[in-house]
């Protein structure tokens, strides 16, 4: 069958709108708006990014420097903080060390002292020395005893010398015994009054004032036997000169 012009015409238009409807659906597909809103078929559609992709990592990369200045600017201010109390409370702790640990001799300042009778041995007298300060205190060798106005201090009961200091606690005490006479004494007389020097750390005099303890009678028979024991921890111990 011969086609005929109009039919040749007929053929051509459709195959040109077929053509024209193909190439409107590629550009709707794959084109690109430019800055006009002109697609442009010939670069590629610029996909979103996904999350876990190389370009949502980018992105939160970009935006941590800013999280991790303000977490920086932050922390120094409160470091400074904690720097700055911490040698304010290391020089508390230090004072209050040095002040649990400080030390002096005991004077009659500081120190109660009371003389008893002893009823065993015979014959003797019992120093009892109370620490009734707030800083402990030590009881160097032996007090110093004179009767009345001896010219001369009691002798110490050598014998009796401790291992080591007595060192009193807030409210603790120290004992001293003391020989007043023997059937062997000689120059006897009737002693009314007592004074307690406290020895010095270096053994050499006395330190503070004097302690002026009361007697346990109106009088006390001394002689030339009389002594005193070095300071003790106990009353027993006291008491065994």
């Amino acid at each position: 069958m011969t086609a005929t012009p109009r039919s040749r015409r007929l053929r051509t238009l459709a195959a040109a709108l077929v053509t024209t409807a193909a190439l409107s659906l590629t550009a709707c597909q794959t084109g690109t708006a430019d800055a006009t809103g002109a697609v442009d078929s010939t670069r590629p559609p610029v996909p979103a990014a996904e999350a876990g992709t190389p370009a949502a990592e980018a992105e939160q990369e970009e935006a941590a420097p800013g999280k991790e200045a303000e977490k920086e600017s932050g922390a120094p201010g409160r470091e400074a903080g904690k720097e700055a109390g911490a040698p304010g409370k290391e020089a508390t702790q230090v004072a209050d060390r040095k002040a649990a640990t400080k030390t002096t001799s005991c004077t009659a300042k500081g120190t109660k002292v009371t003389v008893t009778d002893a009823p065993r041995p015979i014959n003797h007298l019992l120093i009892k020395a109370t620490n009734t300060s707030d800083t402990t205190c030590h009881l160097y060798y032996a007090p110093s005893l004179r009767f009345d106005q001896a010219q001369s201090a009691v002798p110490f009961i050598e014998e009796s010398k401790p291992q080591a200091v007595v060192t009193l606690a807030p409210g603790e005490s120290g004992y001293a015994g003391v020989l007043t006479s023997t059937p062997d004494g000689s120059h006897p007389y009737d002693a009314t009054s007592l004074t307690l020097y406290y020895a010095a750390r270096s053994g050499q005099g006395s330190t503070g004032a004097p302690s002026h303890p009361a007697l346990p009678f109106d009088s006390v028979r001394v002689d030339s036997s009389n002594a005193v024991t070095y300071w003790q921890t106990s009353a027993a111990d006291a008491l065994m000169w």
